[in-house]
Parts: structure tokens; C-alpha cells; sequence
């Protein structure tokens, strides 16, 4: 790796946080000015370092030097010694004390920092809180010197050694020794294979069974993120593990079975062994324990006559028989399960139940996973709704949900649309919240995507047939004249779709491209087109891309977005990414100390300088985030389609090119498409296209909740069980 000695001219950006920094240097022996990127804690103007880094080209930001390693060559004369101790480093130390200091121990400064800094009480004006300061930067300095020495030769670069410093502090050398896997789950960014790595450079054996009960939990871990899966099939897992730590199965076995023993992983089978975490094991046979209770309890539920005359004077909607059906099985079963596609007027049902039940003196409580799907039921019913998080409320102290088994809701009925994004997770803290005299509604599309967390509870619920489900047909009548719907249905159906001359009026655009570059300048213009109708960070506007790398990948298209609409000054960054006044972006995962999640969208609004903080407006609220942080936003003016799920905007860009193959099918391609509601624009090709519609994969993660529901219920249930079908 190339080898640079520099001096660092100006700091351009620094998070004190991460560590991570943007520096403009001088290199020595050349007048090149470099710019140089990276974890560099404990750097300021005027240090010289020894880097070690790779030369890269940022597609906004040109040539830059990304640091993989650095040392801090400490100056040797009075000047630049003085210089470097009054430079802030040291809480106290300011120019008077620095020359002092320099003055008392010459060039033995740094040693005495180093190995005694007690000594510095022996210089006038030097009080007992700089001594403790410089003891503490001592021993910061110490550690992460060697961390670097001891982590750098295996490939493990600054930034991560400084993540791994500011969680453990000066206990990281010593916990590392001990069992370096504790990194996976306290360090974010730190999987199975760099943990690996770090435990081979502190010397733990191969059959070390720490490392071998690391590398069976990552395959889990991977099968759970990855697939939805909530059970690994055991010979799968023996070979699989046995590769990854490159030693015999029969070790693996060994640990499998101690962790089986001490109730780690649960075993079952079904038939075939199979393995569960017990948490995920423990949280389904849970779920369908309080399902069968719920089911149970019908019979201590009033009877509800619904007054369709008085709805329909309220809504203003004559309702179908197939909606009218689903309003009387909603009111008056203890769960029930209302599926369909777009146009089959879900949400007129939505308020027509309401209306119903709150005609019955009964108190609704009305959710979906996110905001903007909490916000739509909002528009339409005309009553409030929120995140199934909100609702459950969490207790920033302990982060749990404050409703629970002990505390339930007080309501009668909880409706939650969107169904289809509801993990297994989720599910269990909204079921533990329902008392028993409360009514559960479930509706969702169930020809959507399945969860982005694990599980497929929707699908599971369904197919188990131990539930009343209601099934809307399309109605032709009120989706004749839209486009969007009519080839949302041919795409779930696997037929051809219709495109037609482009018009004003026409709420499907189909926009040809036979390149990424072309695609991308498509976009661009789409937005240029339309800048007066939707600015282009609107939250009615979104575009939708399969995947984050290439030319037109979503990172890509962001970046040139951001660049064309939104040219002005950088806030701050991350590595990647800086953030402006203005930018749209999206929360990458739940917080629950802001009481903002995963999929939420805002806008930000500003940035306060005296205390380094990005500020956020998410609708309403406005977030303050700081150094770390900022790892939790990006970029949205393009997302994944799993990232749009539950929400609907009124203008669709849809990117569609041969380059996401991988990621193509007519699940993914239909839930895009039934996020619009009043035009889309597919920038694609007619391959890709039939591709995308003639590849039918829908998810069958692995689940145990249906089998558990059997256990419950009854062996022999109404139906075919959907364990058994998978």
C-alpha cells in the first residue's frame, strides 16, 4: 500500500464522534496539496503523519488519499513541540503552559507525557486537572498505538481500531485478548470475518469453541438479515460453519450440541433437523400461543349490527358486497384478515369499520409500520393514526414498549394496514399489547413483498387457515381508467403490460433506455421537467432502484441529484455522503431515544455550528444528530423498493435496468408499482421488463409460526398448513 509523509494544512471537516476526518496536507518531498480521508482521531493542523492509504477518486469530490493506517511523527524542535502541545489536544494546556512545559523538559516533552505525566505539577501553573487530562490522553493514545500495531498488519484499518477505542476504552486491549467476538455485537460495522481476523492477530486457536459458537451464531445471524429465515437447517449449518472456520463439522457439531444443552438453539424435527435460536423459537411459539388465546375469547365479544345505510351517509361510498362482508367479519370477530390489491378499496373499508365501531361507542386504535403509511390511513379516514412503534410507545430508560401483557392498550380494536411489513418482531410486542377483549384487523396485500425484518407473518396467518380472511377482488369499475392499477394486476398475474403514446394525462409513462448513463440523465430531466409541480426533495415525489451499486444505483443517483437541485454548501458528512440544507433523507434504523425508525423521511433543515449538530425535520418533529450518528441518515431522493414499502407517493420514478438482475422479480416489481398513486414513470427496457414480470419467486422464508399455531389450535387444521406446503 502506497506510503505518504504529510502535514496536515487545514481540517476540513472532523467528528469527534468517529474520528473520521477530511483533510487538506502538504506531501513531502513534492508541493502536490492532497486531500486525505479517514478514521484519524487525535490529528490537527500543522501534525505531521506517516499514512498508509490507497489513492481514490470520490465521484463528487475528485482525487483523495483514503487512509488505511497512520502514525503521528511527533516534532522534535521547541517550536513545532510547543505547537503541537498548545494545539488543544490537552484540555489546559494553552501556549504559556506548552513553552513552559518545553521549557522545563526539553526534548524529553513527549516522554514525560508518555511515561510520567505526573511530572507536570512540576511546572508553575500546570494544576491537578491538566495532569488528569494528560493521564487520560496518555493512556487514549497508548491504546489505540497498540491496537494499531497489534490489529494493522492483519488488514484492520484506523477507522475501525477508533470505533473499537470509544466503546471499550482503555479496557480494548484487554477484552479484546479475551474474546474478540463481542466486537459483532457492540461495534456496528463489525461482522463474523473481521472479528475473525482481529481474534487470529491476538492468537485464538482455530478450535477455539468461542470461535466456532461465533461462526454457527453469524450463519444464523446471515440467514435471519439476509433471507427472513427463522430456522437453519442443521446439516446446512454443520457444512456451511465448517467451511467459514475452515475445521472439521464434527467440532462444529460438538458446539452445536453444548449450545442445544444450554438452551442457546433449539433444536426440532420437522421432519429433517432442524435449528432456531431460542429467542426467535421462544417469540413464535409465544405469538401463536397469544393468537390462540385471542381466538379463544370470541365468545366474550358483543355483537355489532353495522348500520350501512348511516356509513354510507358518513363516507359518502356505497360499499360492495365483498367490502360489506369485511366490515361485518372485522366488528365482530376477535381477528380478522382483510387482503387485496390496489383498487379493491381497502381504504374505504378502513373507515367504514371505524365509522362502524365508533358508532358502537367502541375506542379504535389505527397503525402501520411507518410514518407516511400511518399519515395516508390519516388523510383518508379522517381519523388518527400512528407507527405500530408510537402506539406501543417505548420507555427511553429501559427501550422497551411501555404497552405490554401488564400494560395493555385501552382500546377495543386496533386496526393496522400495511400488514405485509410487519416482521416477526413487531408482531409479538403488538400481540402481548391487546387485551382480551380487544379486536385485532389485519390488512395488507399479501402479493406484496414480505418484511424487511424476518419473518412472513401476513403470509403465515393466512395460509395457516385458522383465521377468518377476507379476499377483494379487483373492481373494474373503479380501476378502469387507471394504468397503474391495470398493470399492477398484469404484473401479478405474469401477463404483458400495456404502454401506451405519451400524453399529459397518462398516469403510466414508460421511458426507454438502453444504458445506466442514460438512464440516470433520464431522471434527471424527469425531475427537471417537473421541478414546478414537485420540488425535488418533495415527499410526494420518490424514485425507486432495486439496488445501491452502479451507474444508476440508488447511491449514484442521489449523489447526482444532489448535485443538480441542491448545489450549495455541505452541512457536514460521513464518509460518503455530505448533507445540505434542504436534502431529503431517510433514518437507516430505529431509535429509540429520538423515537425515530427505520424508513422514516425528513428533510434537513439546517445545521448548528457551536454544537456540531445536523438538524432534521421529520414532519414535525426536528432531530438533532451528531458524529456517529450520522451514520443513521443518507441520502432519499432514490431508496430500495423495500425501503418504500408502506408508503405511497403521488409521482413514482421508477429505475429498472438489466444490471439489477439479480434483484428482479415480479414481487418486487409489483410492490414499486402499487406505491403510486397518481403516475409513474418507468425508465427501463422492454427486456428487463418482461424479466422482471416473468419472474415469479415469491418469498417462503423459514417459519415456525405455522406450525406452532397447529399446536395450539388443533392437529388437524381447515386447511392445508403452510409448514407443510413449504
Amino acid at each position: 500500500m502506497p506510503e505518504y509523509k504529510v502535514r496536515i494544512k487545514k481540517r476540513i471537516f472532523f467528528s469527534e464522534e468517529s474520528g473520521f476526518g477530511v483533510f487538506s496536507v502538504s506531501v513531502k518531498g513534492t508541493r502536490q496539496q492532497r486531500v486525505i480521508v479517514g478514521a484519524m482521531l487525535d490529528v490537527g493542523e500543522g501534525d505531521f503523519l506517516h499514512i498508509e492509504g490507497d489513492e481514490i477518486v470520490h465521484p463528487r469530490f475528485g482525487e483523495q488519499i483514503k487512509v488505511k493506517s497512520y502514525q503521528t511523527i511527533l516534532p522534535q524542535d521547541e517550536e513545532g513541540m510547543i505547537n503541537y502541545l498548545s494545539s488543544g489536544r490537552i484540555k489546559g494546556i494553552g501556549k504559556k503552559n506548552a513553552e513552559r512545559i518545553v521549557k522545563k523538559f526539553g526534548k524529553k516533552t513527549f516522554e514525560i507525557l508518555e511515561e510520567s505525566p505526573e511530572r507536570l505539577r512540576e511546572v508553575k501553573g500546570v494544576g491537578r486537572n491538566v495532569v488528569a487530562e494528560a493521564k487520560r490522553n496518555s493512556k487514549a493514545n497508548k491504546t489505540i498505538r497498540e491496537l494499531t500495531v497489534k490489529l494493522s498488519p492483519y488488514g484492520i484499518g484506523s477507522e475501525t481500531i477508533i470505533k473499537i477505542f470509544k466503546e471499550f476504552d482503555e479496557d480494548a486491549f484487554s477484552l479484546l485478548e479475551s474474546n474478540p467476538y463481542i466486537l459483532i455485537d457492540r461495534i456496528r460495522g463489525v461482522g463474523f470475518r473481521i472479528a475473525d481476523t482481529i481474534a487470529r492477530g491476538f492468537g485464538i486457536a482455530k478450535n477455539d469453541r468461542s470461535r466456532i459458537r461465533a461462526g454457527i451464531n453469524f450463519y444464523l445471524t446471515q440467514f435471519e438479515q439476509k433471507n427472513g429465515d427463522l430456522y437453519i437447517d442443521e446439516p446446512e449449518l454443520l457444512e456451511r460453519a465448517a467451511v467459514l472456520l475452515d475445521t472439521d463439522s464434527a467440532e462444529v457439531g460438538e458446539v452445536v450440541e453444548s449450545m442445544v444443552l444450554g438452551n442457546e438453539l433449539v433444536r426440532e424435527e420437522i421432519p429433517g433437523k432442524v435449528l432456531a435460536g431460542s429467542r426467535n423459537y421462544a417469540i413464535e411459539k409465544a405469538s401463536a400461543r397469544k393468537l390462540f388465546q385471542l381466538s379463544a375469547s370470541v365468545s366474550t365479544l358483543a355483537s355489532i349490527n353495522v348500520n350501512f345505510a348511516k356509513i354510507f351517509t358518513k363516507i359518502a361510498v356505497e360499499l360492495t358486497g365483498e367490502q360489506k362482508e369485511a366490515v361485518i367479519a372485522a366488528v365482530n370477530n376477535r381477528i380478522t384478515v382483510i387482503t387485496g390489491g390496489p383498487g379493491t378499496g381497502k381504504t374505504t373499508i378502513i373507515r367504514a369499520i371505524i365509522e362502524s365501531l365508533k358508532m358502537a361507542d367502541k375506542e379504535v386504535a389505527i397503525a402501520a409500520p411507518t410514518g407516511r403509511a400511518a399519515k395516508r390511513i390519516e388523510e383518508s379516514s379522517l381519523y388518527r393514526a400512528s407507527t405500530i412503534h408510537r402506539l406501543l410507545k417505548i420507555d427511553p430508560e429501559t427501550r422497551r414498549f411501555v404497552h405490554d401483557e401488564q400494560n395493555p392498550l385501552k382500546a377495543d380494536a386496533v386496526i393496522v394496514d400495511e400488514f405485509s411489513m410487519v416482521d416477526f418482531s413487531i408482531f409479538y410486542s403488538l400481540l402481548k399489547s391487546l387485551s382480551q377483549h380487544t379486536r385485532l384487523i389485519i390488512i395488507g396485500d399479501k402479493d406484496q413483498l414480505p418484511s424487511v425484518g424476518p419473518g412472513n407473518v401476513l403470509r403465515d396467518i393466512i395460509h395457516s387457515d385458522y383465521f377468518d380472511v377476507i379476499y377483494l377482488n379487483r373492481n373494474f369499475r373503479q380501476t378502469e381508467d387507471s394504468l397503474i392499477i391495470e398493470n399492477a394486476y398484469r404484473i401479478n398475474n405474469g401477463e404483458e403490460l400495456i404502454f401506451r403514446p405519451y400524453s399529459e394525462e397518462l398516469d403510466f409513462v414508460f421511458v426507454r433506455v438502453n444504458s445506466e448513463a442514460q438512464a440516470r440523465e433520464k431522471v434527471l430531466r424527469i425531475l427537471e421537467y417537473h421541478k414546478n409541480d414537485y420540488s425535488f426533495n418533495a415527499p410526494g415525489l420518490q424514485i425507486l432502484v432495486p439496488m445501491y451499486r452502479g451507474a444508476s444505483g440508488i447511491d449514484n443517483l442521489n449523489a447526482a441529484i444532489q448535485a443538480k437541485f441542491n448545489p450549495g454548501p455541505a452541512l457536514t458528512a460521513k464518509e460518503r455522503i455530505s448533507f445540505k440544507k434542504g436534502d431529503k433523507v431517510m433514518q437507516l434504523k430505529n431509535n429509540y431515544d429520538k423515537v425515530i425508525f427505520n424508513g422514516d423521511q425528513g428533510i434537513v433543515r439546517g445545521f448548528n455550528a457551536q454544537d456540531k449538530k445536523l438538524l432534521v425535520d421529520f414532519d414535525g418533529p426536528i432531530l438533532e444528530y451528531t458524529g456517529d450518528e450520522l451514520d443513521e441518515l443518507t441520502l432519499s431522493y432514490a431508496v430500495s423498493v423495500h425501503k418504500a414499502q408502506g408508503s405511497e407517493y403521488d409521482m413514482l420514478i421508477i429505475v429498472l435496468l438489466p444490471t439489477h438482475a439479480i434483484m428482479l422479480n415480479r414481487e418486487l416489481f409489483y410492490t414499486a408499482v402499487t406505491r403510486a398513486k397518481r403516475k409513474i414513470f418507468l425508465v427501463s427496457d422492454p427486456v428487463t421488463v418482461g424479466r422482471a414480470v416473468n419472474n415469479s419467486s415469491p418469498s417462503e422464508r423459514k417459519t415456525l409460526l405455522p406450525r406452532r399455531l397447529q399446536e395450539f389450535f388443533n392437529p388437524t387444521p381447515r386447511g392445508d398448513s403452510a409448514f407443510d406446503s413449504k
